[in-house]
């Protein structure tokens, strides 16, 4: 009895692989652009996996819309800015909550600061949502100071836990 499910074991490893299919043609033909940017928020592999099509053909696809690069990394990017000034926001106004000195100055300065920062934020979240709709374009030169200006402090920051 070992001996028969041990055959059929050895059987189903030498039996060719199953090749997946492609995608017939005219699905791929079929797809939008619209189909394509509701996947920008993802690796292109997963991209592609989901979309049911190879990676080089949602390349094609994407060079055909005029997309020369996947957008899911520039995105990220927004979404982590965005993300650590969420952070800060909370921080600041947790900490103007505890506050209860009568100083007015620090407290209009403080509150001046979590405007910024909120400004800053909806900035932030209008250029992701024009990048997902249109991801050709480059982020603005603010948003790349910011961002520089974001990894040197956490840069600094990690050098001075390190040491």
């Amino acid at each position: 009895m070992a001996s028969k499910d041990s055959s059929a074991v050895v059987a189903n490893l030498l039996a060719p692989a199953e090749k997946q299919r492609r995608a017939h043609r005219e699905y791929i033909a079929s797809i939008t652009l619209e189909d394509i940017t509701q996947y920008f928020h993802l690796p292109i592999r997963e991209a592609s996996r989901t979309l049911k099509i190879g990676l080089s053909i949602l390349k094609k696809k994407c060079r055909q819309y005029g997309i020369p690069r996947w957008p899911h990394r520039k995105l990220k990017s927004l979404d982590s800015l965005i993300h650590d000034l969420e952070f800060v926001i909370d921080d600041e106004t947790e900490r103007d909550g505890v506050k209860q000195e009568d100083h007015m100055q620090d407290e209009k300065e403080n509150q001046d600061a979590i405007e910024a920062l909120a400004k800053r934020k909806r900035m932030l979240e209008t250029e992701k949502a024009t990048i997902q709709q249109k991801p050709t374009l480059d982020l603005m030169a603010e948003t790349k100071q910011f961002r520089q200006y974001v990894f040197k402090r956490k840069y600094r920051a990690k050098t001075l836990v390190s040491e």
